[in-house]
């Protein structure tokens, strides 16, 4: 079985989908809580979101440290080499956790 072409566009929504699926499991509690395990600044996620940054080797070998459960192979290679279907988009921001302010 081959492999698609690259792109980090659908790398980083993996990602942000496997980030999504871990904290539905109770892996974690909160993205800032995960921010501190993965050593990088609480908006990263955000900024993934929208295509300013990228999920990189580094953030992928801090959440298999952290969450042996993370399907890092999926974020890597997606549906061609699991067989775990592409996420059609990002979680929307209130399902990832973030509070919701209420005034």
């Amino acid at each position: 079985m081959a492999l698609p072409d690259f792109s980090i566009t659908a790398m980083d929504l993996r990602f942000l989908a496997e980030l999504d699926r871990l904290q539905q499991a109770g892996s974690f509690a909160t993205y800032r809580e995960l921010a501190e395990q993965l050593d990088v600044h609480p908006n990263t996620f955000g900024q993934i979101e929208i295509g300013r940054y990228h999920c990189n080797i580094k953030q992928l070998y801090q959440l298999r440290s952290f969450h042996p459960e993370a399907d890092v192979l999926w974020v890597l290679f997606g549906e061609a080499e699991t067989g775990r279907p592409e996420p059609t988009g990002a979680p929307k921001r209130g399902e990832r956790g973030r509070p919701v302010r209420v005034h």
